[in-house]
């Protein structure tokens, strides 16, 4: 990252901006009026081509990040709509179950639910978090698919159960790869978007050397940098 400090003395500061969004839209508010100058009053060592080329870069890495984002954000929103049609299929077939081995509590164990004996009494216990319940789903459905379709619960139907389950496998394996495809994308826009930062700075410098003795001015706010009184 470029460190520009210049004219400590003076009454005005220079304040660069503090996310992508600012420098690209600083980028293109330089881009727009350096382009409108003659070429000869252009800046050559850092040239307008060298920060176009920059910003499209930049653009190109910021639309990487957003589509990873997207993806993740609808991959959750999968998983959470499963999550909630799930609990009451399970529930109704924890009620079943539960009528069904009544004086055998304990056989729920293999249909993935916990049961604990409390005052010589074996009582069941519903999972707590999300995590748990689709633990429950997946043994659940294991369960009932190894039983004949007569000793099956049949409402909910286990073919609902099967393609819910699927369904939640599917949305965690895209949450999770949208996470890691945003993850991957986001480090390459900051990292273009410090390279663009960079070039911007050092435009800056140059412009005030080259036009104004190293003074700042607020003339700089034609190319779009913010300049604030000093306090």
């Amino acid at each position: 990252m470029v460190a520009a400090r210049f004219d400590s003395m003076g009454s005005l500061t220079l304040r660069w901006p503090s996310n992508y969004r600012a420098v690209v839209a600083l980028a293109e508010a330089y881009i727009a009026y350096e382009g409108s100058l003659p070429p000869e009053a252009q800046l050559q060592d850092i040239s307008l081509t060298m920060i176009e080329a920059a910003l499209a870069e930049a653009k190109v890495a910021i639309a990487a990040a957003q589509k990873g984002e997207q993806a993740r954000a609808a991959a959750g929103e999968t998983v959470q709509q499963t999550h909630k049609t799930i609990k009451p299929l399970l529930d109704r077939a924890i009620m079943q179950l539960k009528a069904q081995h009544f004086n055998q509590l304990a056989a729920l164990e293999q249909w993935g639910l916990n049961t604990v004996m409390q005052q010589g009494k074996v009582r069941v216990r519903k999972p707590r978090t999300q995590r748990q319940w689709w633990e429950l789903l997946q043994a659940y459905v294991a369960q009932e698919a190894s039983l004949p379709p007569a000793e099956q619960i049949s409402n909910p139907p286990l073919v609902v159960m099967q393609a819910h389950w699927q369904m939640l496998q599917l949305g965690l394996t895209q949450r999770t790869g949208g996470r890691d495809q945003r993850e991957v994308h986001v480090e390459a826009r900051n990292t273009a978007v410090l390279r663009l930062l960079d070039l911007l700075k050092a435009a800056a410098v140059l412009r005030l050397v080259a036009d104004y003795n190293g003074v700042l001015t607020n003339e700089l706010q034609l190319w779009g940098y913010r300049v604030n009184e000093r306090p």
